[in-house]
């Protein structure tokens, strides 16, 4: 504007900021904002019910009471409350009763967000006698990745200072295409998930192996001898299912598969002169006659050579004039691991033969040490030393009996042979190709469709069928395909939550061999609890569980509480933050699994003040009605009575000699004027 001219634009400004923020504070205290929020909310509840009935409690909790919406939705309401409590502001000593009831529904709502946002609910189970102190969070994934220095030879104790551990809550639904998660770096190690699947089924696919580094693998079928096997029809359906049979992969690497009472499974030979010990072993009538030690036999540049193990133990046995001699040190007839590749016997029950050996090479100061199993004759300790020993063993021995089934054994060159055991013995010894029918001997027919000689397995992992029903402990576990950065080194790999095949995986990278697992999130507890007495109380006539309680051990040696505690479906154990309740329990054949649901609700004593604000101030308002309603009739009693209706006509009479007392002309008052 011109100079000289006053500039309302600043005041004009702030005047309509001020009208909006009243306009906009009296709306969002209206009552009809209330009954609004208060109606949504309501139908949520309601629709958050039916989904928990049909989903499970998980998805429930994933899209409903723990979603930024519904977290959103109680901050409205609060607000609501709270403008409605400020717009009346001064209150005064009468509206005491309004402020207290307000206060406490703010105050409860803001313990329900704490419960939602940070509230913790996980499981505890053990047996009796056993002890844990910490619980497992079914709603929150773990991946662990150990470091080679933390291995120790034992694949499955990932515990300690190289363990790299990542948490995430992957949601109750599988994840959809393109969706990633990076859990960032730590400890050296990326970890990021790829995809996801919430119950997901595992396929199995095994494939030639180009570098030739793979062990071998076999497809075979089996079926009732009694089907008939002209024109070779279809074994198994695997679209219907159905079928007069059933086909699966064998390999070294999964070990034997049984089928009842029958075996299955493949080895590999170092080379080929094995097929005679594996095709044509000792007679163990022989074996008996002539020595119960067993015998021994000893393959080296292509020829075999048999001794007898008892009159030979501490002798060292030539093998032809190659110069290289054979000592077996010790013979043990019940051996058992003692410490580091080092072995002991028992007792004299030959239940697991072994042998000591000794291989001496010429120009070599120190002999080999190679053992020889009788039950395992191609487990050696090649492997542990990092040596490929000259000569090969087979250790026959007569108390180790041929297992009903069927043996392949894939010999260098590509050729396979194998043998079907009955009744202790080994018959039907002979090469085998694709097509070859083998006659168990048992009612079943196999027949070999498919040889890898050098294989390696590829493993699809699919989502599983939809319908799963809310709560099914029976369903698939989730899995994820993992993508591990070490150094610059990055892997994939699948892994399946809990599962005793899958849940653990090995990746070896530029920077060493690494383990990668998959499972529920652990929340360690601080305290200890074991399990001394699990009680199970049964309905008249021993129908069905009345009852079943835990008597426990509470450790924790920072509060200095070392106490027995009983906990049941109505007596709750309470430490520290959380809450113990005696959830249900499983029947093994250890003993029955005792299952403890563990809660942390940080929200619960503003829960309970908020309650307690919202009772009290409802009493009061009560109270304060009741006291005015009373004070009301009493003054209503003091106040003169209107005239009834037979007093009425007189003080008209009276009134109208008044009236014509006042007239003009009628009184000596009026006349005077």
């Amino acid at each position: 504007m011109a100079a000289g001219f006053p500039d309302y634009t600043q005041d004009f400004l702030w005047y309509g900021l001020r009208r909006f923020g009243m306009w906009l504070f009296r709306a969002t205290a209206s009552l009809r904002l209330a009954v609004v929020l208060i109606v949504t909310l309501a139908a949520v509840l309601a629709v958050a019910t039916v989904l928990e009935s049909a989903r499970g409690r998980e998805y429930a909790q994933w899209y409903v009471y723990r979603s930024h919406w519904f977290i959103g939705l109680l901050g409205l309401l609060g607000l609501n409350i709270l403008a409605a409590t400020l717009i009346r502001f001064p209150w005064g000593i009468g509206r005491i009763g309004f402020v207290m009831t307000h206060t406490g529904l703010l105050v409860l709502l803001a313990g329900a967000v704490q419960t939602f946002t940070r509230g913790v609910e996980g499981t505890l189970a053990f047996q009796e006698g056993e002890s844990a102190n910490a619980a497992t969070l079914s709603e929150r994934s773990q991946l662990t990745v150990i470091r080679p220095s933390q291995m120790g030879g034992h694949a499955g104790g990932f515990h300690g200072s190289d363990s790299v551990v990542f948490a995430f809550r992957p949601g109750p639904v599988d994840w959809p295409e393109g969706k990633t998660l990076d859990l960032g770096y730590l400890g050296g190690v990326g970890v990021r998930v790829l995809k996801y699947y919430r119950h997901a089924e595992v396929e199995e696919q095994w494939l030639a192996d180009p570098a030739e580094a793979g062990g071998p693998a076999v497809r075979f079928a089996l079926r009732s001898a009694r089907a008939p096997i002209e024109g070779h029809p279809p074994l198994f359906d695997e679209e219907s299912g159905e079928g007069s049979g059933i086909a699966a992969w064998l390999s070294e690497e999964m070990g034997p598969l049984g089928f009842g009472p029958a075996r299955f499974e493949i080895h590999r030979a170092p080379v080929a002169s094995l097929v005679e010990d594996f095709l044509r072993p000792p007679s163990q009538e022989k074996e008996k006659e002539s020595d119960s030690a067993g015998v021994l036999s000893m393959h080296y540049q292509g020829r075999m050579t048999r001794v007898p193990v008892g009159p030979n133990v501490g002798r060292k046995l030539p093998l032809g004039d190659t110069g290289l001699s054979v000592e077996i040190a010790e013979y043990l007839p019940n051996a058992r691991l003692v410490g580091t590749a080092k072995f002991a016997s028992d007792d004299k029950r030959p239940d697991n033969p072994l042998l000591e050996l000794r291989v001496h090479v010429p120009g070599q100061e120190k002999p080999i040490r190679q053992i020889a199993f009788a039950r395992r004759p191609f487990l050696t300790l090649d492997a542990v030393h990092g040596w490929d020993c000259p000569v090969k063993f087979w250790y026959h021995h007569p108390a180790v009996k041929a297992v009903p089934g069927v043996e392949f054994l894939a010999v260098p060159g590509g050729k396979l042979y194998c043998r079907v055991g009955s009744r202790d013995q080994y018959i039907s010894g002979r090469e085998v190709r694709p097509g070859d029918e083998i006659d168990t001997g048992a009612h079943f027919q196999l027949r070999v469709l498919e040889y890898l000689p050098s294989a390696r397995r590829e493993v699809v992992f699919r989502p599983a069928a939809p319908s799963i029903p809310a709560g099914d402990e029976t369903a698939p576990t989730a899995a994820a395909l993992v993508e591990v950065d070490v150094e610059g080194t990055i892997e994939q790999v699948w892994v399946k939550q809990n599962d005793a095949t899958y849940g653990m995986r090995r990746l070896d990278t530029a920077a060493g061999p690494l383990l990668i697992s998959f499972g529920y999130e652990r929340l360690p507890l601080d305290f200890t609890l074991k399990l001394l007495e699990f009680q199970r109380g049964t309905n008249p006539g021993g129908m069905g569980d009345a009852s079943f309680a835990s008597r426990v051990r509470l450790v924790d040696r920072a509060a200095g509480v070392n106490d027995e505690f009983t906990i049941s479906m109505n007596q709750p154990l309470v430490h520290r933050k959380y809450v113990f309740y005696q959830s249900s329990f499983q029947e093994q054949a250890g003993g029955d699994v005792s299952i403890l649901t563990v809660a942390y609700d940080p929200g619960r004593t503003l829960k309970y003040l908020g309650s307690l604000l919202t009772c009290l101030g409802i009493l009061v308002m009560i109270c304060k009605r009741v006291t005015l309603g009373r004070r009301g009739g009493r003054v209503a009693g003091e106040r003169p009575a209107r005239p009834s209706a037979e007093s009425r006509p007189a003080a008209q009479a009276v009134a109208g000699v008044g009236a014509e007392a006042a007239a003009p002309g009628h009184g000596s008052l009026a006349g005077s004027r």
